[in-house]
């Protein structure tokens, strides 16, 4: 019952939006190396179908980078260094992070990354949890998502202040004791005012 709620949530989002490309999104899509299709799309349509909903419009940019972003429009986008870099699992739970996003972030009018460089760490922990409850409700180990964000912060092309970001997300999520505590927490926390400039990495 709760993953058919998250999804509605998404459903919602992308009515509101109209879920379709903005003149802005695809001058983005073309500055990021533009889509890759075949296997790479395939594996990706794979580990977004392990999560049960095919509700987001789930496209692969053409960049060796490891990255993954979601638009306020439902679009989520990973990129092929990153589908190449994690196994099916992970990337699931590099999708669902993003799909965290949508279900708290909807309003924001920029996208967001997975690395999170730019955003607030309470809105990524965010996504983290609602990201970790989306794997839980397909039979995914939430230590799946830690995994994930693991092997993107050691990509050498994720910075330096990105990987102390997000090794501070990797802790709260392995912190065994009390990690279903923070993660309620950073839940309950009140969404701050979005800043349409927080975007990429």
């Amino acid at each position: 019952m709760r993953v058919l709620w998250l999804l509605f949530g998404i459903a919602l989002i992308c009515a509101g939006q109209g879920c379709a490309n903005s003149q802005h999104e695809m001058s983005w899509i073309q500055h990021q190396g533009g889509l890759v299709q075949g296997p790479c799309l395939a594996k990706a349509q794979h580990a977004e179908a392990r999560l049960g909903t095919d509700l987001t419009t789930l496209s692969v940019l053409d960049d060796p980078a490891p990255g993954a972003y979601s638009w306020p429009d439902g679009n989520v986008f990973v990129t092929k260094g990153l589908v190449d870099l994690l196994t099916e699992q992970e990337l699931a739970a590099a999708i669902a992070h993003e799909m965290g996003h949508l279900l708290n972030d909807g309003h924001l009018q920029a996208p967001v990354s997975l690395q999170g460089c730019c955003t607030t760490p309470n809105i990524e922990e965010r996504a983290d949890a609602i990201g970790v409850r989306l794997l839980q409700q397909a039979g995914i180990s939430r230590d799946v998502m830690p995994q994930m964000l693991e092997k993107v912060e050691r990509a050498s092309s994720t910075s330096a202040g990105c990987r102390s970001n997000m090794q501070k997300r990797i802790d709260l999520l392995r912190w065994s004791p009390s990690r279903s505590a923070d993660l309620k927490i950073a839940l309950a926390t009140p969404h701050p005012s979005a800043d349409p400039m927080a975007a990429f990495r």
